[in-house]
């Protein structure tokens, strides 16, 4: 199976400029020219927060949980988000797991040729 592609964006941004994107957990905002200020909203005492982070030079901001991010820009500025790699589909799960039991047709399980013995006293039988 080929290794999963990482999904790689450029976005340019002009000074005073505002970008509002979803980012999902283990993205990263790499900041390849110019200022920017990444914000999320927090929680604090029951009130929602910006909480600002702001890469410096050629920084790195790794996303830790998922949800709507603001990225404004002090100067013109030029980023690269990526994306992280995309999980499995439900389907490939299920049938990863349905397929070695047998019960998909298609990924059914060699015939059994040890069924066919007689069964032998162990030690544990009684």
């Amino acid at each position: 199976m080929p290794a999963p592609q990482i999904r790689v964006d450029t976005v340019r941004l002009a000074a005073g400029q505002c970008l509002m994107i979803h980012l999902p957990e283990g993205a990263a905002v790499h900041v390849q020219a110019g200022r920017v200020a990444v914000g999320r909203h927090r929680w604090l005492a029951e009130q929602p927060v910006m909480a600002w982070q702001r890469p410096q030079g050629e920084g790195l901001e790794v996303i830790d949980q998922a949800g709507w991010h603001r990225i404004v820009a002090d100067s013109p500025a030029q980023l690269r988000i990526l994306w992280p790699a995309p999980r499995p589909s439900l389907w490939r799960l299920i049938k990863s797991r349905l397929g070695r039991s047998g019960l998909l047709p298609g990924y059914a399980r060699p015939p059994d040729d040890k069924a066919a013995e007689p069964s032998v006293p162990h030690a544990t039988s009684q």
